[in-house]
C-alpha cells in the first residue's frame, strides 16, 4: 500500500530544509554510498529504512529499474510525507510506521538499506530482528552509523561549544554514541545476520563558512537543531564565533569549510 497523507494537514517545514541544506552536502552522498556498497542492482527489491526524505529511495529507484521496486518507512509523518511529494512519478511505496514493527510481508526484499538509523532505535535487537524477518534468504543489510564525535570534528565543534554556553549538547552528539564497530557488528550477528563486515569511512562535505554549517544544521538538522534553538541571538553569535575559531584549520580558501563526516558502513546476509 503506498503512503497517503493530506499533505496539508501535515507539517513538512523540517524536512524541507533537511531536503535543502543536509542532503545535496551530507546525507545524499551517504545514501548514494550506502546503496553502492550493498551492489544493488537492476530488478532489486530494496527497502530503504528510515528513509526520513527519501535520498536513498530515489537514488536506488534508478538503479533498480522498472523490474525492480523500492519501498521506504519513516516514523516521521512530515519526512514521509514530503518524501512522497518528491517522488513525482509515484515510483516508490513510501509507509509511515516504525522499524521495529514493519508492515511487510516476511522475506519481501533482498535489499535492507539504512541510513544513520540504528544508533536512533531504542530497541535495536528487535529493529535488526525485523530488518532479518523481511529480508530474503541471503538478502543483503547495509547500514551507516557515524563513529565516534572526534572522528567527525566540524560536529564535536557544535557540540563542545553549546556545552561552553550552557545548553545540553546531547541531541548533537547522541547520532555519534553508537560507533563501535565491535558493538554494531555484534548486534547484527546476535540478530542472526552471517558474513558480517563493518568498514569505516569518511566523506568530506563543503559549506561555505562554520556559520553557514551552523545556520544549515539550526534548520534542517534532526537533532541539532532544537539544542541551537536553545541559545538567544547574543548566544548564537557567541557559538558561531567559537566554532568559527575551532574549525579554522578545516577551512579551504577556495572551497570553505570542510566538514568530515565519518561513519561505520555495515554490511551481513540474511
Amino acid at each position: 500500500m503506498v503512503y497517503n497523507s493530506d499533505a496539508s494537514e501535515v507539517d513538512t517545514t523540517a524536512a524541507e530544509a533537511f531536503e535543502k541544506f543536509l542532503v545535496p552536502t551530507i546525507f545524499g552522498p551517504w545514501s548514494k554510498a550506502m546503496v553502492n556498497h550493498a551492489d544493488a542492482k537492476a530488478g532489486d527489491r530494496l527497502l530503504d529504512i528510515g528513509c526520513g526524505s527519501g535520498a536513498a529511495a530515489r537514488y536506488a529507484k534508478t538503479i533498480v529499474g522498472k523490474f525492480g521496486s523500492v519501498s521506504a518507512i519513516d516514523l516521521n509523518e512530515g519526512m514521509i510525507t514530503f518524501a512522497q511529494m518528491l517522488d513525482k512519478k509515484n515510483e516508490i511505496d513510501w509507509q509511515k510506521g516504525d522499524v521495529t514493527d514493519m508492515p511487510y510481508k516476511d522475506q519481501s526484499f533482498n535489499i535492507v538499506a539504512g541510513n544513520q538509523l540504528l544508533q536512533f532505535l531504542p530497541d535495536k535487537d528487535k529493529g535488526l530482528s525485523e530488518m532479518k524477518r523481511v529480508l530474503k534468504k541471503g538478502g543483503k543489510l547495509a547500514l551507516t552509523i557515524y563513529c565516534s564525535p572526534n572522528k567527525n570534528p566540524a560536529h564535536e565543534a557544535i557540540a563542545k561549544a553549546l556545552k561552553n554556553n550552557g545548553v545540553d549538547s546531547n541531541a548533537v552528539t547522541h547520532p555519534f554514541s553508537f560507533g563501535d564497530p565491535i558493538l554494531i557488528g555484534d548486534l547484527i550477528q546476535k540478530a542472526g545476520f552471517r558474513d558480517i563486515s563493518i568498514v569505516r569511512k569518511q566523506m568530506d562535505s563543503y559549506f561555505n563558512s562554520a556559520e553557514h554549517f551552523i545556520e544549515s544544521l539550526a534548520a534542517g538538522g534532526p537533532s541539532s537543531r532544537h539544542a541551537l534553538e536553545q541559545l538567544d541571538s547574543t548566544g548564537l553569535r557567541k557559538l558561531k564565533a567559537e566554532v568559527t575559531k575551532s574549525l579554522t584549520e578545516f577551512v579551504d580558501p577556495n572551497k570553505g569549510l570542510r566538514v568530515i563526516t565519518t561513519a561505520n558502513v555495515a554490511l551481513a546476509t540474511a
